[in-house]
């Protein structure tokens, strides 16, 4: 399963412009995938997130290297986006995740 998209998330390096699109990610469902990022960062992430739990973005805030996302459920939080996938990618296949939608 491929990570979330960072389409339309803040480009912290171009003067805060969105990234690839004008629309922001506000409202878009994606999915705790409990694995990737830094140690220190999942388990922290894991300590609040339930694996498979289905968050709403508030925000994707994209560095060079890494990238960030708050969400509704977490205001104020942040967590590295390789940690989610989107559940609105067509290309995924939701069967693979063993959750009940």
């Amino acid at each position: 399963m491929k990570t979330m998209s960072l389409i339309g998330g803040i480009d912290t390096y171009a003067f805060n412009k969105r990234f690839k699109s004008e629309e922001s990610p506000a409202g878009r469902s994606v999915v705790f995938l409990s694995k990737n990022g830094r140690g220190i960062e999942l388990e922290h992430a894991k300590t609040l997130i339930a694996e498979n739990r289905i968050l709403t973005v508030k925000e994707i805030y994209v560095g060079r290297s890494s990238s960030t996302v708050e969400f509704e459920e977490f205001p104020g939080r942040k967590f590295n986006t390789v940690m989610f996938a989107d559940l609105d990618d067509p290309e995924e296949d939701m069967d693979d995740l063993d959750m009940p939608f």
